[in-house]
């Protein structure tokens, strides 16, 4: 009878991360079909990677699209990547580029450096280097080290010049320089709320 007892109780513990697992997908899927976008983006991602589910990458393909038609600009990115290699879908390049533009246009540097490289190589799109020297250089500007490198070979090739490289660089630069401000800034802050509390509890 003990052990009986004892087996359930184990059951019990060992059961209760994969019921709390099943009920966080299960808000998730949830809020999803509520509307909420970045529940669909996330409810996706889970589909997409099989984390706690089995992998269905329809099933991702559909949530990614539902998220992406609400302007979420990570879902718009991921979903371009699918059409791009054919996850879940037929690989359709122009279907790609429709999604990697407008995740660009919201700042994705992912998506704007597909479309540096689209540009380049006219996939999906009319080849233009004028057009894929902007998208570089944006990507590049926000520390994308293989928009960086792609800016370094149009320029061998004769297609970008050292000022596109080195305005690129130095935006980049500049937006590292702010984010540390940002941090020390955030780390002060943190360290005399801190310390606040303790004076006030001490006190």
């Amino acid at each position: 009878m003990f052990k009986l007892f004892s087996f359930y109780i184990l059951l019990i513990i060992f059961s209760l991360p994969v019921f709390a697992e099943n009920n966080f997908i299960a808000k998730i899927e949830n809020l999803a079909e509520r509307g909420f976008s970045d529940a669909q983006y996330n409810l996706a991602r889970i589909y997409a990677n099989g984390e706690s589910v089995d992998q269905d990458l329809i099933a991702a393909e559909y949530w990614f699209r539902k998220s992406a038609e609400q302007g979420n600009l990570d879902a718009q990115y991921q979903l371009g990547r699918m059409y791009d290699s054919g996850l879940g879908v037929s690989v359709n390049k122009k279907e790609a580029f429709k999604w990697y533009s407008l995740s660009a246009e919201q700042g994705s540097i992912d998506a704007q450096y597909n479309l540096g490289l689209a540009y380049r190589l006219g996939i999906g799109v009319e080849q233009s280097f004028t057009k894929s020297l902007k998208w570089y250089k944006e990507s590049a500007s926000k520390g994308h080290s293989g928009a960086q490198y792609n800016l370094n070979l149009l320029f061998e090739e004769g297609l970008a010049t050292r000022q596109d490289i080195s305005d690129a660089i130095k935006w980049y630069r500049c937006g590292r320089e702010i984010l540390k401000s940002i941090i020390i800034i955030a780390f002060i802050f943190l360290i005399t709320l801190i310390m606040t509390l303790i004076y006030f509890n001490i006190g």
